[in-house]
């Protein structure tokens, strides 16, 4: 395996003391966090710049080398939008630069696989979009060290990299349903990362009560997790768009962490691009 790597970052984020129910006061929230990060965190060293992309990424070989796949070559019908291969994240941070295919465990991969399978059954228009499988705990640290709330909150949203996120072993996936017809993703009421009740599947039934959300938005997430949930994965309590293949504790029996790359790869591919 190679060697583990992160670059550590303090970013101090002010946060609300508590969370509201009503839309406007989390949308509120989530500006203030994309501002400080966007103001703060200049001494992140990302792999990206406007280059072209070296072929091949340095992450698809990393990966390759840890035994994952990429999930449309196992089914090329899978929609792939990595947001963390962009700047469209909670972070605004581009830090996968050249990576534009999404890695997941085999097993875990051949169970997306069926999810879309059963998918195409209900609605052959309709397809499963990923935005995030793989995330080495280099990554999950920063994202940990970005949100500066207290634990208890912050478990809500990202896991603790010391215990590891099932996106760490490849045994995640972040996901949602696209249209192939608009070419759009449906709308699920919230953006994806979404920090906020709205984004909570057990807050929906309340969501809904007090018109935060509506019928078609909430019928689009349980499609969702009916497929998933039919393909052997489930759902968390705080992410509508967050599904896990096992238990952590299956995982670390199954799986090893994928930690992430060395400064010595960050920088050759930063050289080939």
């Amino acid at each position: 395996m190679l060697k583990y790597y992160f670059i550590y970052i303090s970013i101090i984020i002010s946060f609300l003391n508590s969370c509201n129910f009503k839309k406007k006061d989390n949308q509120e929230v989530n500006s203030t966090i994309k501002e400080k990060i966007k103001k703060d965190s200049t001494t992140y060293i990302s792999i990206v710049d406007s280059s072209p992309k070296p072929s091949p990424c340095i992450w698809d070989t990393y990966f390759k080398s840890e035994g994952l796949v990429n999930i449309q070559k196992v089914d090329s019908t899978l929609q792939v939008e990595l947001k963390y291969s962009t700047e469209d994240n909670f972070m605004q941070r581009d830090m996968y630069g050249c990576l534009d295919s999404c890695y997941l465990q085999k097993d875990v991969a051949y169970k997306l696989k069926n999810a879309q399978k059963h998918l195409k059954s209900i609605d052959s228009n309709l397809s499963l979009l990923v935005y995030d499988g793989v995330r080495p705990r280099a990554i999950q640290q920063y994202m940990w060290d970005i949100l500066d709330m207290p634990i208890n909150e912050k478990v809500k949203f990202v896991s603790n990299p010391k215990r590891g996120s099932l996106h760490n072993f490849g045994a995640a996936v972040d996901i949602t349903l696209y249209n192939l017809t608009t070419q759009k993703a449906l709308d699920m009421g919230t953006p994806y990362d979404y920090i906020g009740v709205e984004a909570w599947p057990t807050k929906e039934r309340l969501m809904l009560e007090n018109g935060v959300l509506n019928e078609q938005q909430i019928n689009n997430r349980k499609l969702l997790r009916k497929v998933m949930i039919k393909a052997k994965f489930f759902n968390i309590q705080t992410e509508w768009w967050h599904f896990n293949s096992c238990y952590r504790k299956k995982a670390y029996e199954l799986y090893s962490i994928i930690e992430g790359i060395d400064s010595t790869l960050i920088k050759k591919a930063t050289l080939n691009k």
